[in-house]
């Protein structure tokens, strides 16, 4: 029988040496201490947990906390480790380069109470460069953040596929029952991750709390999965086809679009690869209703243009990014 916290704080470790300090304290300073932390190490080689363990040993942190390790397998295996040891009603899943708010409990169990424990919270975030400087970036600041408290999960996944929200495993709180009820895991072994789990998540959370303050502090580095677009085709595809399985599963319009937004985003961000518009090809009629029904931001001019060309040919592909381009600065 797992005691229950309110929040379990999942943060897998693996060669941050540079970043765990920054990371860790944002969690020694939260203002309120209800909460535990689960960090796996991944299999690091670099002085990552030894300054970890440095740190906890000389704070008066007020937060229980636990220290997996395991040989490398991957941010998601290491995710799924965390899942598994967690005892929070609630999970939050944090990347360790970068860090969150010292407020960030606080004003996240305090909406739990507030909004009668909803299944979920979203929340914004602000950017920072490797060196914790704040960057000026609006990504990710869609208008749901400033024109709802309380969603449905219909509105939420509209949100996601317009990119009026992240799709990242860092950018909710969810409750534990709900991951677990569902049997939700991240796909071991792949890049995009987030991709597949993320949607899930929200489909079955049928009251979501959004949260207009930016709690998390999203590091953009170089060197990272999400900076380097290369030879992560095959894996785009592998969680492609797997939301997709879950679309079919539950014929959901708005998973539909999120399915054919990711397929578009896809796409744009691998322009040269044939052999993925060919791979992904045979979604189109699945999805794109749902998607063309669901993106208000399309003109009629354009719907015309991406249903008449976008999914019949390789070269409709090549007009779709010419056409975006003009039109979705």
């Amino acid at each position: 029988m797992k005691k229950n916290v309110p929040l379990s704080i999942i943060v897998p470790i693996y060669n941050v040496e540079k970043y765990i300090g920054s990371l860790v304290n944002s969690l020694v300073k939260q203002t309120n201490k209800n909460f535990e932390v689960i960090f796996i190490d991944d299999g690091s080689t670099d002085e990552s947990i030894q300054i970890l363990k440095e740190i906890m040993a000389g704070s008066e942190q007020e937060f229980s906390f636990k220290l997996l390790q395991q040989v490398n397998q991957g941010l998601s295996s290491a995710r799924n480790i965390g899942i598994l040891n967690a005892t929070g009603e609630y999970i939050f899943f944090l990347d360790s380069d970068d860090e969150i708010e010292i407020n960030f409990v606080e004003t996240i169990l305090t909406s739990c109470y507030k909004y009668s424990q909803p299944d979920t919270l979203i929340f914004d975030h602000s950017s920072i460069d490797e060196f914790g400087n704040a960057l000026d970036s609006n990504y990710g600041h869609g208008s749901i953040y400033r024109q709802k408290d309380l969603c449905t999960s219909e509105q939420i996944l509209t949100a996601l596929s317009k990119g009026e929200i992240p799709g990242t495993a860092w950018s909710f709180v969810t409750k534990r029952s709900v991951i677990e009820k569902h049997d939700l895991l991240f796909s071991v072994g792949k890049n995009f991750e987030d991709n597949n789990f993320t949607p899930k998540v929200f489909y079955f959370s049928k009251n979501i709390v959004v949260i207009s303050l930016r709690l998390y502090r999203y590091r953009k580095r170089p060197g990272s999965i999400m900076s380097n677009h290369q030879e992560f085709s095959d894996d785009a595809i592998f969680v492609i086809y797997d939301l997709l399985d879950f679309y079919n599963q539950y014929k959901n319009r708005e998973l539909g679009a999120v399915v054919g937004s990711l397929v578009m985003t896809t796409l744009v961000s691998f322009p040269d690869s044939k052999k993925l518009y060919n791979e992904l090809n045979p979604i189109r009629k699945k999805v794109f209703k749902d998607y063309i029904s669901i993106e208000k931001r399309h003109t009629k001019r354009i719907k015309m243009y991406v249903k008449m060309y976008v999914f019949s040919s390789y070269v409709g592909y090549k007009l779709y990014r010419l056409v975006k381009g003009k039109h979705w600065k």
